[in-house]
């Protein structure tokens, strides 16, 4: 048998191999699915607590109006240390409850208020009282719990439900 006679058999044999397995490695990734869209809607069901999603028409009204204090997370789906902090900031958003609000503004489709309040940087984190920024606030890079909690006790006086009383 030649060289390409036998390296032809091999990969038909390698390619029927592969389709063999395929089918069941799709149907388990299938039922992987399933089951992590339950769990999602469970967790979903749960929280109370939503980060929400802030464009440039809404910032004055969410951020600037708020009674509480807001923390606001400025982010791009291209950043890999913004898809870092998402779970901080729903972690922050339960953890100080009626204390603080916690709001994104994804940067790509909002840029009059990246401009106006001079995001460079991203993940980049400002806090605002009273509908003003709180001075020294602005924050660029992504940071771990323990930074964002005395970030917030730093800039706001907050310490988290679990550790107040």
């Amino acid at each position: 048998m030649s060289g390409s006679a036998r390296s032809s058999s091999a990969g038909r044999a390698r390619s029927a191999a592969v389709a063999a397995v395929r089918p069941r490695a799709a149907a388990g990734a299938f039922r992987v699915q399933r089951a992590s869209s339950r769990a999602a809607a469970r967790r979903s069901a749960v929280c109370v607590h939503a980060v929400l999603n802030v464009t440039d028409d809404t910032f004055d009204e969410e951020v600037l109006k708020s009674p509480v204090p807001v923390l606001v997370d400025f982010w791009a789906n291209w950043c890999g240390p913004c898809r870092l902090m998402h779970p901080m900031m729903d972690w922050a958003e339960k953890e100080y409850g009626s204390a603080l609000k916690v709001v994104k503004v994804e940067a790509d489709g909002n840029t009059a208020t990246i401009e106006k309040y001079k995001v460079y940087g991203l993940p980049c984190f400002i806090l605002f009282k009273d509908g003003q920024e709180v001075e020294g606030s602005h924050s660029e890079g992504a940071m771990s719990k323990k930074a964002l909690t005395e970030y917030l006790q730093r800039n706001l006086g907050l310490a988290p439900a679990a550790t107040k009383a």
